[in-house]
């Protein structure tokens, strides 16, 4: 199966904005889709809820558990950023966000989160009874491809695809 991957270039990440979305602010198009949120747990539900919407609004089917699966993996990316993206706390109060982007091209949807970090995601070796640390491997094991790219000193973006429509 071939994923399509967004280009090299921070502004073409398939029309979301290359500037996070202030908190709380939404855009939902024909195949693209963008959620503004804060560093905050609330924020993972939100998010949910949000991919939830917007699959339906774009007819997406359930196909297979498509719907949770799409979930779990936007969990887990916002989950990440919350934790490992925050500011400083201690720096003033700023207006930096996540942008949860959801982009579906034909068969394929590919769930993006943007952050304002450098910060690399770390695949973890987790083979103990830790609470944590294993989102990436359940985004590998659930998503078609994952991965991440640098913004140009503007943050990353975390990625994973799905395939929509090849389900048994």
């Amino acid at each position: 199966m071939s994923v399509i991957k967004p280009n090299e270039t921070p502004g073409a990440w398939w029309g979301l904005t290359p500037v996070p979305l202030p908190i709380g602010h939404r855009f939902l198009g024909r195949n693209v889709a963008a959620h503004g949120l804060g560093f905050h747990a609330v924020s993972v539900k939100s998010a949910r809820d949000f991919a939830h919407t917007v699959l339906g609004d774009w007819g997406v089917p359930d196909t297979a558990g498509l719907l949770n699966e799409v979930r779990l993996i936007v969990s887990e990316l916002v989950t990440n950023a919350c934790r490992h993206a925050a500011p400083d706390p201690l720096t003033p109060e700023t207006e930096w966000s996540i942008q949860l982007g959801l982009h579906r091209d034909g068969s394929h949807l590919t769930c993006m989160v943007f952050d304002p970090s450098r910060r690399v995601p770390q695949l973890g070796d987790h083979a103990g009874l830790e609470e944590g640390g294993r989102g990436l491997q359940l985004i590998e094991s659930f998503s078609s491809d994952w991965g991440w790219q640098s913004l140009g000193g503007q943050g990353k973006v975390v990625w994973a695809a799905l395939a929509m429509f090849e389900r048994a």
